[in-house]
């Protein structure tokens, strides 16, 4: 029986939660073909690809280091938390002035 990659399971796994698109987040498969990337709406958000075996995620617009998952459910959880965070962010951002 043939093992998946760690990609394709956290692919899987992160599609199989409806919150994500309930959030405005898309979860698909890289565009190589390999990797995960997550994307806000119609924009890039981050996207993890295995690095010597790990998952790494790479953040859109962050100036830090690749982050490593030590397993698919560390990738889970922190794709999640990292929604989460986007979320909260744009919540309690102040509105942006009408005035010019």
């Amino acid at each position: 029986m043939n093992e998946m990659s760690p990609d394709r399971e956290l692919l899987d796994r992160l599609v199989a939660i409806p919150e994500i698109a309930d959030a405005g987040f898309q979860v698909r498969e890289g565009l190589t073909g390999a990797g995960v990337t997550v994307l806000r709406g119609r924009v890039y958000f981050g996207s993890w690809r295995v690095t010597a075996g790990a998952l790494c995620w790479i953040q859109a617009a962050q100036h830090s280091d690749a982050s490593i998952a030590e397993s698919v459910d560390d990738a889970v959880r922190r794709t999640l938390l990292a929604i989460l965070r986007n979320l909260e962010t744009h919540l309690t951002a102040p509105p942006l002035s009408a005035a010019g």
